[in-house]
């Protein structure tokens, strides 16, 4: 109900409030104690917030949610709900040698900046590390989208919001999982000293990266972020992109795409993900199609043969997280309504933060 009450209108001259929900009963054959349900019901609350403030960051302006908006934003959140908040600005992020970041922020007058996140818990047995995609608005860059297509790409940070939305609740119920998160954000623009298509990117980790579409961007900016990552060893990554159009062509508006190099790390996000409503299905990471993104000048390229693009981009990030289990989660489709579905109105929906939230609190009560 709460969801689906959800209105997204400061912009509206005339307003457009939440329906409120004055009263709802429940009917159960087998109610659990009182205590079991107000920790039932604080979860829910705390869950549907961080929903809320994922849907507002993803359909906010992209004239108002810059990468400077959305530090500030975190830091307070931070404050208020009890995670630690490290926010790099462009110095930092050039001394970590976050080249795919400084390379696509080049063309926007807005700095960029890196988000480093932490949850931490005494209880705590297991620790994994969140990443999502920040792009405030995505031009294409030089690659330069049609005009039809570039008039919802303030959702581009959609992954970002998610994964900052998760972020506050768990703080507020103290979930028992140490939890870092990693957020590049910039926008991609045709600035004047914009990346240019062939050029090359040398990454923290040796790798290179030959741009032939600077609308692939996405990939390049998580790339930085996984190999951060990977190199603190959690025990799983889990990153959330809105990543590519080939996914919705495979799946549609409502389903994800699931990549994983571990099974039983992808089984358990399904499954978790069959319980909240936020549809996944997995995709195959095709060893052979690794050969698409080979490049004559660098390492590898960031686009692939024009086929299986939505394989091809998880392809590249997996040159990013070694061996560490990891999910790649592309939520192009899923993130962003064009037209309202029950539970929620067009626009953003905060897809993952349910997901992560249940994921999350199963492992902490493993």
């Amino acid at each position: 109900f709460t969801l689906a009450a959800y209105r997204f209108g400061k912009y509206k001259s005339e307003g457009d409030t939440p329906h409120d929900v004055a009263e709802l009963t429940f009917v159960m054959s087998d109610p659990p104690a009182e205590k079991s349900l107000e920790g039932l019901w604080r979860a829910i609350e705390a869950t549907l917030a961080g929903v809320t403030l994922a849907r507002d960051l993803v359909n906010e302006p992209a004239a108002v949610k810059t990468p400077t908006y959305i530090a500030t934003l975190a830091k307070q959140l931070g404050k208020e709900c009890g995670f630690e908040v490290e926010i790099w600005e462009p110095k930092r992020i050039a001394a970590e040698k976050l080249a795919g970041l400084v390379a696509v922020a080049r063309g926007s007058n807005e700095e960029p900046r890196f988000l480093h996140l932490r949850h931490r818990s005494k209880n705590a047995k297991r620790r994994v590390a969140l990443v999502g995609k920040g792009i405030t608005f995505d031009s294409g860059g030089l690659s330069l989208k049609p005009a039809k297509s570039m008039e919802t790409m303030k959702c581009d940070m959609a992954g970002a919001a998610a994964v900052l939305g998760t972020m506050t609740v768990l703080a507020k119920l103290k979930t028992a999982v140490d939890v870092d998160a990693y957020i590049p954000i910039t926008e991609n623009l045709p600035g004047g000293k914009a990346q240019k298509p062939g050029d090359v990117i040398r990454y923290r980790n040796g790798k290179t990266v030959e741009v032939l579409n600077t609308d692939a961007e996405g990939r390049l900016v998580l790339a930085d972020a996984l190999s951060l990552a990977a190199d603190t060893k959690p025990d799983a990554i889990v990153d959330l992109a809105t990543l590519t159009g080939a996914c919705m062509v495979a799946l549609g508006t409502q389903v994800a795409g699931l990549f994983a190099n571990d099974q039983t790390l992808a089984d358990r996000l399904l499954a978790v993900s069959s319980e909240t409503g936020e549809p996944m299905w997995q995709m195959p990471l095709v060893a052979e199609y690794k050969d698409d993104i080979k490049s004559a000048v660098a390492d590898i390229k960031n686009i692939g043969g024009g086929h299986a693009g939505s394989i091809t981009a998880a392809l590249f990030l997996q040159e990013f997280v070694g061996t560490t289990p990891w999910v790649h989660l592309d939520i192009a489709g899923p993130a962003f309504l064009e037209k309202g579905l029950s539970y929620a109105p067009k626009g953003g929906t905060g897809y993952g933060v349910r997901t992560l939230v249940r994921w999350l609190s199963t492992i902490a009560a493993e």
